[in-house]
């Protein structure tokens, strides 16, 4: 029979036992964990390199900008607020809100739609404000809601479609401040410029966080882009809708009739006109050329996309870009009444710029325009180059002001940055307070994602 004092001394040896081993499978549990969230993080991964350009704002546009009432971090969070989390939308964005009146009889009012544009831009911003988490979720939800089967990103979808829960309290909504083509269309079509712009975003995913994963589906994404062929994109449009050949003399321009496909459920003025090619300014220049570094197999296809936009420019005199290039040549306008939407030849001067490529006659027409009259309208006419609207293009501001950055142009940025500020709201009792809004029908204040989003991107 052993003594008690031997007795103990197994009792204590056991219990130093039982501590290291349990120090070690701690330190195991805990080494496997640190593992992991290396690997997860791609510690261990090393990445392609994706030739990332960047364009950051000179110390005389930081001057600028500091000097003003702007608010860098308020206005994504009140953006944020009034179009995601208010309207229990969260992860996605509205398209715009509507600011309620002083009294009950001017109610708030809201998009109906989340936009699959302004999806991507607040995952950049996610991307960009390393929010991992964040542009997860995000990129998840893109992927299981706003793309079609093929794998192209959709224009839009009906907001309460993708509403989380069914007790969501919504303000009125109007479709007089809705994009008129989302109204006529009866299914939402694919989106090219959604498409080429999530494939940017994952670019920039990949180059802070990716892995092998996200590789692959940036090669999923790029092999539908450059092999995809001819897409059909749509406008709305006058029901007199039918272009005429552009008098062009530095080349044989040939402009093909687009079909018109009217609702007769539809009692609006307007039809949908539709048309199969490429569209100009949903080529992602820049991320297409990222795409072809990773993979060399589509530098072809992208050297000719290149040529497509380039070539898409209207004139000397107006410096502008066609809506579509098809086969049978590029279609400059939808309407009746000869202009041309200054938005969409804004995001092919971007995308020319991004990549080198924007010749100076476009800048020169752009900087005017701000220099002359500090206004920015939605149309201009194909004849005269005047103005064809009295409509201001708020998404114009923050596309030129990127513009003058990529650009390094001190004074083109403080000039339009001071056009844009005409429209931030600075009252502290505004809901709209810290965000830039648009003046619209009847003395109304709006917030929309587009320009805010934009401006994150661009001054952040």
């Amino acid at each position: 029979m052993p003594s008690l004092t031997s007795v103990k001394y197994s009792n204590a040896k056991f219990r130093k036992i039982a501590l290291i081993c349990g120090i070690a499978s701690a330190a195991v549990i805990l080494a496997g964990i640190v593992i992991y969230f290396l690997i997860h993080n791609g510690v261990f991964y090393k990445r392609e390199d994706t030739d990332r350009k960047t364009y950051e704002l000179t110390g005389e546009m930081q001057s600028v900008v500091s000097e003003t009432a702007f608010h860098r971090g308020y206005m994504f969070s009140r953006t944020l607020r009034l179009l995601s989390e208010d309207r229990l939308m969260d992860p996605w964005v509205l398209s715009w809100y509507v600011i309620p009146g002083s009294t009950r009889s001017v109610p708030a009012m809201e998009s109906a739609y989340v936009d699959s544009f302004d999806q991507i831009l607040l995952l950049e911003s996610y991307v960009k404000d390393g929010k991992r988490s964040k542009a997860e979720s995000l990129i998840k939800a893109i992927d299981s809601s706003l793309t079609d089967e093929s794998g192209y990103l959709l224009a839009y979808r009906k907001a309460d479609d993708l509403a989380f829960g069914t007790d969501r309290k919504k303000s009125e909504s109007s479709e007089q401040n809705e994009d008129p083509a989302y109204l006529l269309l009866s299914e939402p079509p694919v989106s090219m410029k959604a498409t080429t712009r999530y494939l940017r975003a994952l670019l920039d995913y990949y180059d802070k966080w990716g892995s092998s994963k996200t590789l692959d589906k940036i090669r999923t994404l790029s092999a539908k882009i450059f092999a995809g062929g001819d897409q059909t994109s749509y406008r709305a449009a006058d029901r007199l809708a039918k272009p005429t050949p552009i008098p062009v003399t530095e080349k044989s321009l040939i402009t093909p009739d687009p079909e018109p496909t009217p609702d007769p459920e539809k009692s609006s003025e307007e039809i949908i006109v539709s048309m199969s090619g490429t569209e100009l300014a949903a080529m992602d220049l820049e991320a297409m050329r990222r795409a072809a570094v990773l993979f060399p197999e589509y530098k072809e296809k992208y050297e000719n996309t290149v040529r497509i936009v380039k070539e898409g420019k209207i004139s000397s005199d107006l410096p502008l870009y066609a809506w579509m290039h098809t086969s049978g040549g590029y279609v400059y306008y939808t309407g009746s009444k000869g202009s041309v939407e200054l938005v969409p030849s804004l995001y092919a001067m971007v995308h020319l710029a991004e990549i080198g490529q924007l010749d100076a006659e476009g800048y020169a027409w752009v900087s005017q325009q701000i220099y002359n009259s500090g206004f920015l309208y939605t149309t201009y006419d194909m004849f005269s180059g005047a103005a064809a609207s009295d409509v201001e293009a708020s998404e114009a501001y923050a596309l030129v002001l990127y513009l003058s950055v990529i650009k390094g142009d001190s004074h083109l940025f403080t000039a339009t940055y001071n056009a844009m500020m005409r429209n931030y709201a600075t009252l502290s009792t505004s809901d709209a307070l810290y965000t830039f809004f648009r003046n619209i029908p009847e003395s109304r204040i709006s917030v929309y994602a587009r320009e805010n989003l934009l401006m994150e991107l661009i001054l952040k």
